[in-house]
């Protein structure tokens, strides 16, 4: 049924994200939304990656074994796996495997949007701005590469 695996993954991630805050103290559920909204796609395993950007990096539980069994597909895990910072890579391994994947990049750029809104931020330090420089870079070289 079309929107089921949209509707599991928005259960999903809203409760994983329950009483989690980002930097500006706004729920967090809220930045994997506008991300998705930021798509502008009516693809539905597109706005699950968008959605679940983040589970399996920050929400140590969930795990890809745990996503196949609620029913996401191969599409939506591997957008999500591109998207996963592993321990000890570096940012251009990082950039390099989002690069190879297309909904990956897709997601990223919007990722990237958001996260660059100091809009968000309660107060911006010299940590933030070194921060949005390493977006705006990253922002940069992947609209290049998808040019």
């Amino acid at each position: 049924m079309k929107g089921k695996m949209l509707n599991n993954m928005l259960v999903l991630v809203a409760t994983e994200f329950d009483d989690i805050y980002d930097k500006g103290g706004k729920p967090y559920v809220l930045h994997c939304l506008k991300v998705m909204h930021y798509l502008r796609s009516e693809d539905e395993e597109l706005m699950c990656i968008a959605l679940g950007h983040d589970l399996i990096e920050d929400r140590k539980n969930v795990t890809y074994q745990m996503l196949r069994e609620q029913g996401f597909t191969e599409r939506v895990i591997a957008g999500i796996a591109a998207l996963t910072k592993v321990p000890g890579e570096t940012n251009r391994e990082y950039l390099e495997r989002i690069k190879a994947n297309p909904d990956a990049i897709l997601v990223k750029l919007c990722d990237l949007r958001h996260n660059s809104d100091i809009r968000r931020l309660k107060g911006v330090t010299d940590k933030d701005l070194k921060r949005l420089q390493k977006y705006n870079e990253m922002y940069t070289e992947l609209k290049a590469f998808i040019a």
